[in-house]
C-alpha cells in the first residue's frame, strides 16, 4: 500500500491489516488490533497489562527505567519509542537524554521518537515554551539524521505544528497523537507534504467535537486508535487499560457509521 510509508515493519503490517478492514466496512477485527499510543511502564506499574489477542502498540517511554523496563517486556508486538515529552521540559536532563536517545537510534533499538512535542495547556507548561522548544528541536534534528518516524504531542500549540511542517515532511512518518485540532488543521498538515497520521483515544467516548469531527472526516488510511493507557480515562475511572483499545475501535466505528 503506497499510502503506508513507515519507519516500522511491524506497524506497517498492522496498518495495512486495518485499513484493509476499515475498507471492507470491517474496522474492528481481532487479528489488527492496533494501539497507536501507550505507556508501558506505567501500566506494568499498575498490573493492568492486559493485552488483546492480536494486539501490536507503539509504547512511549520518557526515562531511561521506563525505556529499559519496556525493553526487558516479553509482550508480542511492542514497539518502542523514547523521547522528552514537553511536560518534563523544566526538570528533563537535556544533555543526558539527547546523548541516550541518540544512543538508542545509533544501537536501532527504538522505532519511534516520542512522544515530543509543545503543551501550553496550563500557564507552568506555558512558562517552559523556550525549553520545550529546545528539547523539540533536538528530537527532532535526530529523526531527520537517522530518518525515523515521529510521535508529536501537541496541546493549546497547533500553530507550531505549522511552524516546523517544512521540517515535518521529511520525516517518514509523523504520528499525531491524541490530536486535538480540527479536521482543517489535519488535513492542512496532510496537504503541507507531512506523511502524518492521526490517533485517537477515550476523547471519542467522552464526546469531544473536535475529535469526532477528526474521525467523520478524515480518510480513513489517517485514522489510528489510542489508548495512552493507563492515562486519558473517563470520569469514573482510575486509569485506562491496554484493553481498552476495544472500547475505542468500536467508537471509532460507531461515528463512521460500520
Amino acid at each position: 500500500m503506497p499510502h503506508l510509508i513507515l519507519f516500522s515493519v511491524i506497524i506497517q503490517i498492522m496498518l495495512e491489516k486495518i485499513t484493509e478492514n476499515l475498507k471492507k466496512n470491517d474496522f474492528f477485527c481481532e487479528n489488527s488490533l492496533f494501539d497507536a499510543h501507550f505507556h508501558y511502564f506505567e501500566c506494568e506499574k499498575l498490573g493492568i497489562c492486559d493485552f488483546p489477542a492480536g494486539w501490536a502498540g507503539i509504547s512511549c517511554a520518557h526515562a531511561k527505567n521506563e525505556f529499559f523496563a519496556q525493553k526487558k517486556a516479553a509482550v508480542a508486538g511492542l514497539i518502542h519509542s523514547y523521547g522528552m515529552h514537553p511536560q518534563n521540559a523544566a526538570n528533563e536532563n537535556i544533555l543526558d537524554s539527547a546523548d541516550f536517545l541518540e544512543e538508542l537510534l545509533q544501537h536501532k533499538e527504538i522505532s519511534f521518537i516520542g512522544e515530543a512535542g509543545f503543551d501550553f495547556f496550563t500557564s507552568d507548561f506555558k512558562a517552559a515554551e523556550v525549553l520545550q522548544e529546545k528539547i523539540w528541536n533536538i528530537q527532532l534534528d535526530l529523526a531527520l539524521k537517522y530518518n525515523v518516524a515521529l510521535v508529536v504531542h501537541c496541546r493549546k500549540a497547533n500553530h507550531k505544528l505549522f511552524e516546523y511542517s517544512s521540517q515535518l515532511k521529511k520525516l517518514p512518518e509523523v504520528l499525531f497523537h491524541s490530536f486535538m485540532g480540527s479536521p482543517v488543521e489535519a488535513l492542512s498538515l496532510c496537504r503541507r507534504g507531512i506523511n502524518a497520521y492521526f490517533s485517537f483515544g477515550k476523547q471519542l467516548l467522552n464526546g469531544n467535537k473536535k475529535a469526532i469531527a477528526c474521525v467523520c472526516e478524515l480518510p480513513a488510511e489517517k485514522i489510528l486508535a489510542e489508548t495512552d493507557a493507563p492515562f486519558q480515562t473517563l470520569k469514573s475511572e482510575s486509569f485506562t487499560k491496554p484493553s481498552d483499545i476495544l472500547k475505542v475501535y468500536e467508537a471509532i466505528k460507531t461515528i463512521r457509521g460500520i
